[in-house]
């Protein structure tokens, strides 16, 4: 939960920083073609508004990198650090703006970011557009937030129901034999030696637990399910305990008291996806 609500907290986050949106439509609001060439008779309107649209642009390339990471974040920390990278990344031209107007750049940069045009001060326009430009970037915020939030939700939904996990894996536990296994025998547990290899083969996705699939054994000769009520499967799942993914059997344990327990484990893992934890278990 604790990425969940990050993932949440991120977006509005997001959304906050970003300035290039309202800023490009902003502009476009408050100088109309007779402001700009009542200014500037012999500057292109139309480059200025394709400026100000490649703001807006760009805006919206920051938020969908944005929704990337986010829907692909497995830590908190994660979460942040890619968010105020790419807030940084964004920033980098107004950063290049400043540097160019105080000579750090070049004299010709300098001249040509303090221009007149940049310092330019347009009469305010009348109320009606006025009001209807803040209704207007209102909206926008809140049809981002909504796109944000719907995405979101989407993704969390698929990824709760494993949509986006492998359908099968295919395990081969080598030569490893453990000698003092409890394995359940007609009905009583009884020490037994276990090889490993005996569960080799395909293991199919059967659920979700903890937001992370859980594969089940299947038939060496078919491939079919077992017949849990005579031969329960093996299956390698998430355990929120210990922190790890485990395989276990419920007819196997390594105790008497402990049917079902962990035969093997991985190191300790927030992963969701197996086949990026690892194969030293």
């Amino acid at each position: 939960w604790a990425v969940r609500t990050s993932q949440y907290m991120a977006i509005l986050i997001a959304l906050i920083m970003e300035e290039e949106i309202p800023t490009g439509v902003h502009l476009l609001y408050i100088i109309p073609y007779s402001s700009f060439k009542a200014k500037f008779p012999n500057k292109s309107y139309q480059k200025f508004v394709m400026s100000a649209l490649q703001r807006i642009i760009l805006g919206y390339i920051f938020l969908v990198n944005v929704f990337l990471i986010l829907a692909q974040a497995n830590g908190v920390l994660d979460i942040f650090y890619d968010v105020l990278a790419l807030q940084f990344i964004s920033e980098l031209d107004d950063i290049a703006f400043s540097l160019a107007k105080m000579d750090v750049i070049g004299k010709r940069l300098k001249r040509a970011c303090t221009a007149k045009l940049f310092q330019t001060e347009f009469e305010k326009q009348k109320f009606g557009r006025s009001k209807g430009a803040n209704i207007f970037l209102k909206s926008i915020y809140f049809v981002n937030l909504l796109g944000f939030l719907g995405g979101m939700i989407f993704i969390s939904m698929r990824q709760e129901s494993g949509y986006y996990q492998c359908d099968s894996i295919t395990v081969d536990f080598g030569d490893a034999v453990w000698g003092e296994a409890i394995a359940k025998i007609e009905g009583t547990y009884s020490e037994s030696t276990l090889v490993f290899s005996t569960f080799n083969g395909a293991y199919l996705r059967n659920g979700t637990h903890a937001g992370r699939p859980i594969y089940q054994e299947r038939k060496k000769f078919n491939g079919k399910k077992f017949d849990t009520w005579m031969v329960p499967p093996a299956e390698i799942r998430y355990d929120e305990e210990i922190g790890a993914w485990i395989f276990r059997h419920p007819n196997i344990a390594k105790k008497k008291n402990e049917p079902g327990s962990w035969l093997l484990r991985s190191p300790d893992t927030t992963e969701y996806n197996l086949l990026n934890v690892g194969n030293t278990w």
